[in-house]
């Protein structure tokens, strides 16, 4: 039988659509599809901090040694009026005044036991050097530390923090003796630059893991990648097993450079 035109289109149009019905899904399994995957940007050091820092060593108790561990009642108080001085210069803001009021409270009631051991201070740096003068410039040189120490830039908002509930509490109702403040506060003043030195170790496994995956593809186009790597030579690792970790080593500094020591407001024939 015979068929016109327009019928066999009609038939062919049919037969078509019940091939590509047919051939649907088939043909969409072998099309995979196309995943493309996230790449998070390199990890930061936290409040700002070096891409590479040296990390004082860790405790068997999980904190870290620093120069206010294992300090003598009078160290300890010379420690705790430093950090308090170094806020009282660095915290300035409308909402911490109560800092500096504080302070400047703090030096004059306990006068006599602040004296008394910057004495004490003063000749055992002798007695350790030998002479007078080289006790001086040795004490001199140790305070740099300190009040550098507290002056770290990226734990200082929470630092501020610390100095002004320590100074609210203090001129609400100040304690008996100025040994007494110093041992409930210097912990409290510690307590920012161990929660600080954790954050930066938590940067160096993120950063390192980071640097694992993505570092021979993206690496370059991340400035911690770079900084980290350049100075580094490439050996840049953290060991998760060891509980002495300091991750990245920190580099030397030049040999014309010079520790910048903190200028603070002192009591009349006092040093240090």
């Amino acid at each position: 039988m015979m068929c016109t035109f327009q019928q066999w289109i009609r038939t062919l149009a049919v037969a078509v659509g019940a091939t590509v019905l047919m051939a649907g899904p088939a043909s969409a399994q072998q099309i995979a599809p196309i995943v493309q995957e996230t790449v998070p940007y390199r990890p930061v050091p936290p409040g700002g901090a070096s891409y590479t820092m040296l990390l004082p060593p860790m405790q068997a108790d999980g904190q870290r040694t620093t120069l206010n561990s294992n300090l003598d009642d009078n160290t300890a108080l010379w420690h705790f009026r430093s950090a308090w001085n170094v806020a009282a210069l660095n915290c300035l803001g409308a909402d911490q005044t109560a800092i500096l009021q504080g302070y400047s409270s703090f030096l004059k009631k306990y006068s006599r036991g602040l004296a008394a051991a910057n004495a004490a201070i003063d000749q055992r740096f002798v007695r350790q050097n030998g002479s007078q003068a080289r006790g001086i410039r040795a004490r001199e040189a140790y305070m740099t530390q300190v009040y550098n120490y507290f002056a770290l830039p990226p734990a200082n908002e929470a630092f501020c923090n610390a100095a002004l509930g320590i100074a609210n509490e203090y001129l609400a109702a100040p304690p008996a003796s100025a040994s007494e403040l110093a041992a409930a506060g210097l912990p409290r003043f510690e307590a920012v630059f161990q929660g600080f030195f954790r954050q930066y170790q938590e940067y160096q496994v993120a950063s390192a893991a980071w640097d694992e995956r993505w570092g021979a593809m993206y690496g370059s186009s991340q400035p911690g990648y770079v900084a980290v790597h350049s100075v580094l030579g490439g050996s840049y690792r953290v060991d998760l097993n060891s509980p002495a970790d300091t991750g990245a080593a920190a580099q030397p500094l030049p040999a014309d450079s010079a520790a910048t020591p903190v200028v603070q407001p002192i009591l009349t024939g006092e040093r240090g």
